[in-house]
C-alpha cells in the first residue's frame, strides 16, 4: 500500500472478539444447564434498554414516575427482560442455532440497581420436521426472588452439518439454509 495517500490511515483487521463455541445437538442431553449471565441494571443500562426498544413511558428511565405508580423504582419492560434471556442463550448456542419461540411471565420487578441472574435447563430434546430442537426452562432471579419464567425453543445444528442454519417460513416450516 506504498501508493496510497498518507491520510488513509492504516487498517486493523486483527478479529478482536472470539465467537462461542458452537453448540451441537448430539452434544447436549436433558438436564444440562445453560452457564447463567450476571446483568447489573444500572440507570445507563435502563435507559440505553429503552432506546433501543423505543418504548419510551416515564417507568422505565425514571425513578419519581416509577415510584408514584407504586414501583421501587424505574424496572425493565417486557421485551428488555428478554433481551437478558436472548444474551443468555445467544452466548451459549454459538452462531449457526437458531430461537423458535420464547414464553416468558414476569413475577418480580427488574429494577434498577439489581443484579439479575439469568440461566436455564434444557428439559426437552426432540427431533421433529427435520429439526433438532431443545427446550430451555429459564428463570431470572432477582435479588428478592424469581422475577421472570418460561422457556425458550432452539434448533440446534448436528455434527453430520455443522454450518446448516434451521429456518422457519411464515407458516413455521422448517427450512434449512447453508451459511
Amino acid at each position: 500500500m506504498a501508493n496510497q495517500p498518507a491520510f488513509y490511515p492504516n487498517v486493523d483487521n486483527t478479529v478482536h472478539a472470539i465467537p462461542p463455541p458452537q453448540v451441537y445437538f448430539e452434544g447436549v442431553n436433558e438436564g444440562d444447564e445453560i452457564p447463567a449471565v450476571e446483568f447489573n441494571l444500572t440507570v445507563q443500562r435502563m435507559i440505553m434498554f429503552v432506546g433501543a426498544t423505543r418504548n419510551y413511558p416515564g417507568l422505565h428511565h425514571n425513578d419519581r414516575i416509577a415510584q408514584a405508580n407504586g414501583a421501587t423504582g424505574m424496572f425493565l419492560q417486557n421485551n428488555s427482560c428478554l433481551m437478558l434471556w436472548e444474551r443468555c442463550i445467544s452466548d451459549w448456542m454459538g452462531c449457526y442455532a437458531r430461537v423458535k419461540s420464547a414464553t416468558f411471565r414476569i413475577t418480580d420487578f427488574h429494577v434498577v440497581g439489581d443484579i439479575i441472574r439469568t440461566g436455564g435447563t434444557i428439559t426437552k430434546k426432540w427431533q421433529e420436521n427435520g429439526l433438532n430442537l431443545v427446550e430451555v426452562t429459564m428463570l431470572s432471579h432477582t435479588p428478592r426472588r424469581v422475577g421472570m419464567t418460561g422457556s425458550i425453543t432452539l434448533a440446534l445444528p448436528s455434527v453430520k452439518y455443522p454450518t446448516t442454519t434451521p429456518m422457519w417460513d411464515n407458516d413455521s416450516k422448517a427450512t434449512v439454509r447453508c451459511q
